[in-house]
């Protein structure tokens, strides 16, 4: 977005100006990109956590219809929304499901990661009734979910008893984004282990996905079929080789002015009395708060974007507002909107730059917009 054209913002009903713009044609963009760089390999898409903040329902849809394989949530709840949002591709439940959630999976068509040897009898016993499409989650050294390497053999006669419905093998990578790649090699050496084991026991799935955005962007896909980018559709990264792809960000975060006040020297600004006014200037109060995700400690951090420069948030953030220092001389009036969030990964306020600035990355911010958040979605 051009900040220097930005409309000023239609109050909300609730009387809060404090919108999300996504651009799903540029996350549609970055699935061909992504495409593209993975070989053409088949994609399942991602959108947990409501699309990492972006909206699930929204960008889903525009993910089918950009031609995904499927899309990726974390449990039941997050599928059903989709489905009930129209969506009609595969969804894959990436947290596993408890077998008395299998009848509700079941008659919405998700699909279904087995995270544990757990369940195993259960869903051998339960999936003539109640089939659901299953992909197998090996612990190659996340440490999370998954069968461990040493617990595959023990469990191949219950596997065997569903193999009629296991569709997919999965693992997941704990080091993609490290320079250094020999962690990850040694879980796909462990994976393709695990492969074989399988296809000694008579276990073949056509689907074989280790890979998330970061694999996808330094080649480590290797006899994968399928890929499973989260934050790479969203046009952010942590990895050069993300910017050397051409992703574009998809969202910014716009607030509108809520107050502007002229202060003098000296004069103080929110709790705790943090700022204080070097020299005269100009104070705009944004509606937009840690309530709505925006971080507490952004405050006498952050930049925000307005009319093509960018200016400091000064104070400390609060639960529904934050503040913003501006010269007397910048013409700047309630309704006005700033920028929070910036598309442009190289603005001070762009999301990668606010993410190093608090030394974390950029979907913990994008997660974190509240549902309160308005969101509006373009083409």
């Amino acid at each position: 977005m051009n900040e220097q054209h930005l409309e000023p913002l239609k109050p909300h009903p609730e009387g809060r100006s404090l919108r999300a713009e996504v651009h799903l044609g540029r996350i549609a963009r970055n699935l061909d990109r992504i495409r593209s760089a993975s070989g053409g390999r088949e994609i399942w898409g991602v959108v947990k956590a409501n699309a990492y903040g972006h909206g699930a329902v929204p960008v889903g849809r525009a993910l089918e219809e950009a031609g995904v394989h499927g899309l990726a949530v974390s449990n039941l709840e997050e599928g059903l929304e989709l489905r009930q949002g129209g969506i009609e591709c595969p969804i894959l439940v990436l947290g596993g499901l408890r077998p008395e959630a299998l009848p509700a999976a079941s008659a919405e068509a998700l699909t279904i990661a087995v995270v544990g040897p757990e369940h195993l009898a259960d869903y051998a016993r339960l999936l003539p009734q109640h089939p659901v499409r299953l992909h197998l989650k090996l612990d190659t050294g996340m440490g999370r979910f998954g069968l461990l390497p040493s617990e595959l053999g023990d469990c191949l006669p219950d596997l065997r008893r569903l193999g009629a419905w296991i569709e997919g093998v999965m693992g997941h990578f704990a080091t993609a984004d490290d320079p250094d790649q020999g962690f990850a090699q040694r879980q796909r050496r462990i994976f393709d282990a695990c492969l074989a084991q399988l296809a000694d026991a008579g276990i073949h799935p056509g689907q074989r996905h280790h890979g998330n955005s970061d694999a996808c962007l330094r080649g480590l896909l290797d006899q994968d079929t399928h890929l499973r980018p989260g934050l790479a559709l969203f046009g952010l990264t942590t990895i050069p080789e993300g910017h050397a792809l051409g992703l574009e960000p998809a969202l910014e975060l716009v607030a509108e002015v809520a107050r502007v006040k002229a202060m003098p020297a000296g004069a103080t600004v929110g709790y705790g009395r943090t700022f204080v006014a070097p020299h005269p200037l100009q104070i705009a109060t944004l509606a937009c708060g840690y309530a709505d995700g925006y971080r507490r400690d952004l405050g006498n951090r952050a930049m925000v974007g307005f009319q093509g420069r960018t200016f400091p948030v000064v104070g400390r953030i609060s639960m529904d507002y934050l503040t913003v220092a501006l010269p007397l001389d910048v013409p700047i009036a309630p309704g006005d909107p700033m920028v929070l969030y910036s598309a442009d990964p190289f603005a001070p306020h762009g999301l990668e730059r606010l993410a190093q600035t608090l030394g974390t990355i950029p979907y913990e911010l994008t997660c974190a917009l509240h549902r309160r958040i308005t969101r509006r979605f373009f083409p």
